[in-house]
């Protein structure tokens, strides 16, 4: 349990773990645990294990929300203040929870299955800032969140059941990480040609391809 001075010392955790997280994935052809040790060196990581230890594949999880932070880092950096919208991110909200002690970004998870006490408690506890969630399907909050104050919009789907392009178009949005496992067909997009598709052996998982991508309607990237 955190100490009531605990505040203070992570939101300075918080900027190193910043710095970390700015380096770049890592390319090849076999798995390796470099996303994994970065989260783990990292004192921060003891607010990330209560939500990411009740997963059958803890590593796993970590690897896949890390691999969407370091794909999306560069527009963060870019684009300065902005919204990030999690679809489909479980009951335990880990990828959000991820990006807003590791990022300055807004961060908004969205699914119906949300574990509202569970995530509110972990909140609670360990007082972190800029997370809020939706428990609902994206397509029921879609005009609400595009009413929201304008920001920059970047969007994850880490391992989301539920179509890109459909989900996308329902959307304002700027950038896109689609991570895949079982539903390549829709999670794959076929509307947007994707900045990188690639693989990702960070990711401990046989299921590491993803996707990044722009929309060629931002006025935010064309401005930059």
């Amino acid at each position: 349990m955190l100490s009531r001075q605990a505040p203070l010392s992570y939101r300075y955790l918080m900027s190193t773990d910043r710095r970390e997280a700015q380096v770049g994935p890592l390319t090849g052809s076999e798995p390796r645990g470099d996303y994994l040790d970065r989260l783990m060196r990292r004192e921060s990581f003891a607010a990330l294990w209560p939500l990411f230890a009740k997963a059958t594949k803890p590593a796993k999880e970590l690897t896949e929300s890390f691999s969407a932070l370091v794909h999306l880092r560069p527009f963060i950096e870019q684009l300065g203040p902005c919204r990030v919208i999690h679809v489909g991110d479980g009951a335990h909200a880990r990828t959000a929870a991820l990006f807003a002690l590791k990022s300055t970004t807004e961060n908004i998870s969205v699914d119906p299955v949300i574990n509202v006490s569970l995530v509110s408690s972990w909140q609670e506890r360990f007082q972190v800032e800029r997370l809020s969630w939706r428990k609902s399907r994206l397509s029921e909050v879609a005009a609400e969140l595009n009413a929201l104050s304008p920001l920059p919009v970047l969007v994850t789907f880490v391992h989301a059941h539920i179509d890109t392009d459909e989900t996308l178009s329902l959307l304002r949005w700027d950038a896109a990480f689609s991570l895949t496992c079982c539903m390549q067909g829709k999670q794959l997009s076929r509307t947007y040609i994707p900045s990188t598709d690639s693989e990702d052996f960070c990711v401990l998982s046989e299921a590491r391809r993803f996707q990044v991508l722009t929309n060629p309607e931002s006025p935010y990237l064309a401005a930059t």
